[in-house]
């Protein structure tokens, strides 16, 4: 008999399950009307609700089964297998699955032959038990009735829910009624609020949460961590005032819209806890956070540049269900890496739930992954050919990087990239991509002898940034030559040219000097201008392909734009490539517009470097 694994977060899942107030209670009606729905739905005999504790499971509701035990084993118990997958457990004939052919409750009473376990997963993730339809004879459910029964089992948290706000409302009144009982721990966090500055640092933070958790009644509240996405870079490339400037303004703005009751902590250079009191509902923490994220949305002004003031917040909402801050704190840590994986916008936030404990498990993966291909050198090269948009024949090929696992999936870009970045990998990637690519250059200009090509390859902010990167790349580009009459050129994000930096510049230079072409991507989407690239010697602006998309859009064109940037684009001397063409309509007017190169899936998608050979013999 394989017994029910135990999860590595069981002792915080049994704080939150315990929090609920639920365990050796009565039976309830509430309760019963879902498992006899169970019965309804599936035609099974048994319908039951059960809660997983440490060493028992426990039945709040048992209906079809005369004489029911209150509680079993949890090392025999399916329902301990179903809270760790947390998705629907289904085994349609317990003698035909070797995990359960031997167990106790198949061989013996209730004799289970078929069983289907759909998780109770609680609002911040964590898996308290599951709502079960168990019958003496194998069965086969349908997708409408498992459907039916996964909207059940969150009616049955929904349930638990109300139960856990009344009884911390109770627990709050009674509270307020005791004389003298917790008066000392009371008057310590009066203290400590009074005697600290506006703004705590991160030991007074972890004073006041001790005290508040350690209060026999404690009070609901929500946590929030902060992080300022620039920070780094800002410190990095103007100084450490220029961030404390960032984080200063940041905050201010921040506590505008908070309640008066809201306290702030500096918990690190870059981040920042808000502890916001006597809140438990998820929407009106959603709206606070949602003012906070609207408050940062205009750029801060140092000089002629816009730093921006993004944050990535993740929310943890304490509802006696923490044993000690660092719990808490970490859940929030959860959350907030979540919302910094999300790149779609600026500044978000995300609470603590299943999905962000399931995406940050699949973040630890890929970058355990990421780490080991990265050391076996599997990183791989996709070329896209920039084409002359007049005759459609290739000028250039712009190698993107692909990485396929261990699995055999082929991962793109967007799927690892954004993980690599917050690994501190993305440096070590453009190199070994960029190594690849000056390689393959070889091979693909015997596929097209004599025909000078351009080699585009990107540079991440990460390389940037690292002083012992960049010689790397320097060491490479000169160790590493390309073939007879191919031009290596660099591609770096807009944004990164804002900050105006003297070392940044000097370092283009030199590879300016090594014959190295210099190239703005995705140039539209983010605060420098165009009149800023005289400060770098540049060449090339890549126009974002948002904005190609939008040509001829009836409710957001976007052509005078586009006009704006390639005649800007002439007056200074610079060339354009437009992105994401994938319209004859849109190449049409590109040319009508002064547009003379693009790329996009009008002329290839990414190839392999076969495949990319294969494309240059047509041309040859």
């Amino acid at each position: 008999m394989q017994e029910a694994p135990i999860p590595e977060d069981d002792a915080a899942r049994l704080k939150e399950l315990h929090s609920y107030g639920v365990l050796d209670t009565p039976s309830e009606a509430v309760f019963d009307d879902i498992t006899y729905l169970v019965q309804d739905i599936t035609g099974a005999k048994i319908g039951v609700i059960s809660l997983i504790d440490e060493n028992r499971q426990w039945f709040k509701s048992c209906v079809g089964l005369d004489d029911a035990p209150q509680e079993t084993p949890r090392n025999i118990s399916f329902c301990g297998h179903t809270i760790v997958q947390r998705r629907p457990l289904i085994v349609n004939d317990a003698l035909e699955d070797d995990r359960f052919t031997d167990n106790p409750l198949v061989q013996g009473d209730p004799r289970i032959r078929f069983y289907a376990g759909f998780p109770l997963i609680a609002s911040n993730g964590m898996a308290l038990g599951s709502l079960c339809a168990i019958d003496t004879e194998p069965k086969v459910l349908t997708a409408k009735q498992v459907t039916s029964l996964e909207r059940l089992a969150r009616q049955v948290v929904s349930q638990m829910e109300l139960r856990r706000e009344a009884l911390l409302l109770q627990s709050a009144e009674l509270a307020l009624q005791s004389q003298g009982e917790n008066r000392q721990a009371k008057q310590e966090i009066i203290h400590l609020l009074s005697d600290i500055n506006p703004v705590m640092n991160r030991e007074q933070l972890q004073q006041m949460l001790s005290l508040m958790l350690g209060l026999d009644q404690p009070p609901c509240f929500a946590l929030a961590r902060c992080k300022f996405k620039e920070y780094s870079r800002v410190s990095a490339t103007l100084g450490d005032a220029a961030a404390d400037n960032l984080i200063q303004t940041g905050l201010e703005r921040l506590r505008d819209c908070l309640p008066t009751q809201a306290s702030i902590a500096y918990y690190s250079h870059s981040e920042i806890v808000i502890v916001l009191p006597h809140l438990s509902e998820e929407s009106a923490i959603k709206a606070i956070a949602e003012r906070c994220m609207a408050s940062l949305e205009e750029p801060l002004k140092l000089g002629d540049r816009d730093i921006e003031l993004g944050v990535s917040m993740g929310i943890a909402v304490f509802k006696n269900n923490y044993s000690n801050a660092s719990s808490l704190l970490s859940d929030a840590s959860i959350a907030q890496r979540i919302a910094i994986a999300d790149r779609t916008k600026n500044s978000n936030f995300t609470f603590i739930n299943l999905h962000a404990r399931m995406a940050a498990q699949q973040q630890y993966q890929i970058e355990t992954d990421l780490r080991r291909a990265i050391r076996r050198n599997e990183m791989i090269p996709y070329m896209q050919p920039i084409v002359d948009l007049a005759t459609g024949k290739p000028i250039g090929l712009e190698c993107l990087v692909r990485w396929r696992t261990d699995s055999g999936e082929m991962m793109l870009p967007d799927q690892f990239l954004p993980i690599s970045h917050l690994a501190g990998l993305s440096g070590e990637i453009d190199l070994q991509i960029i190594q690849k690519a000056i390689q393959a250059s070889h091979e693909l200009a015997n596929a097209a002898p004599g025909k000078p090509l351009q080699l585009s390859v990107n540079l991440s902010s990460l390389l940037l940034e690292s002083e012992g990167l960049r010689d790397r790349l320097l060491q490479l580009i000169r160790s590493t030559p390309l073939p007879k009459d191919w031009q290596l050129q660099v591609e770096l994000v807009e944004d990164y040219l804002q900050n105006n930096d003297s070392e940044l510049g000097a370092y283009l230079n030199t590879l300016r000097r090594q014959g190295v072409a210099i190239s703005i991507d995705d140039f539209g989407t983010g605060y420098s201008s165009l009149s800023r690239l005289h400060n770098y010697p540049v060449r090339t602006v890549k126009v974002d392909c948002s904005f190609v998309k939008r040509i001829d859009n009836t409710s957001n064109p976007s052509n005078q734009l586009l006009k704006t940037i390639q005649n800007l684009c002439t007056d200074l001397g610079l060339e354009s490539t437009a992105e994401g063409i994938e319209t004859d309509s849109q190449r049409a007017w590109l040319m009508q517009n002064g547009y003379k190169h693009g790329q996009g899936y009008l002329f290839s998608r990414p190839m392999s470097v076969a495949a990319t050979g294969h494309y240059l013999a047509q041309f040859h």
